[in-house]
């Protein structure tokens, strides 16, 4: 069902990339934190339902579905529950190719360049939006080297 809906969206794209960050985790006070919900968005592209993770969908070039997730960690999956980590996202979640979110400053750009658009919900996270627009300066570097 989600390979079929992120085809959809593939080829309504064109050469094109979707970047999508999963909901945060808000705190209400201390170390109480409000239920987590995926962004529904994500979770319609993905089925993946962790947070801490980043879905780039891409038309025209390989690889189409990229998670960026956080690593596996036991002593952290003891209070927080279990997580896919870059192995799952592949193997569980059927991502053509997965990296821990640490890397997704350093990946966006190559993952977002050669390409004729980028389609981002901008101004719902500063944060995030900081990241992707990092990025897009990135591939305008390289597009000035004559690479991407």
């Amino acid at each position: 069902m989600y390979r079929h809906r992120r085809e959809r969206m593939v080829s309504a794209m064109g050469a094109a990339a979707l970047v999508v960050f999963s909901a945060p985790e808000l705190l209400r006070n201390n170390d109480v934190e409000h239920e987590w919900r995926q962004d529904s968005d994500f979770h319609y592209l993905s089925g993946f339902d962790e947070p801490g993770s980043v879905l780039v969908l891409r038309g025209g070039a390989e690889p189409r579905f990229v998670l960026f997730v956080r690593p596996r960690d036991p002593e952290r999956e003891t209070w927080d529950g279990p997580r896919a980590g870059v192995d799952g996202a592949i193997a569980d979640f059927g991502a053509d190719a997965a990296y821990p979110l640490s890397e997704l400053a350093d990946r966006l750009p190559d993952l977002l360049g050669n390409l004729d658009s980028v389609f981002y919900r901008l101004g719902r996270e500063r944060t995030n939006d900081d990241v992707v627009l990092r990025a897009l300066e990135g591939v305008r570097r390289l597009a000035r080297k004559g690479i991407g």
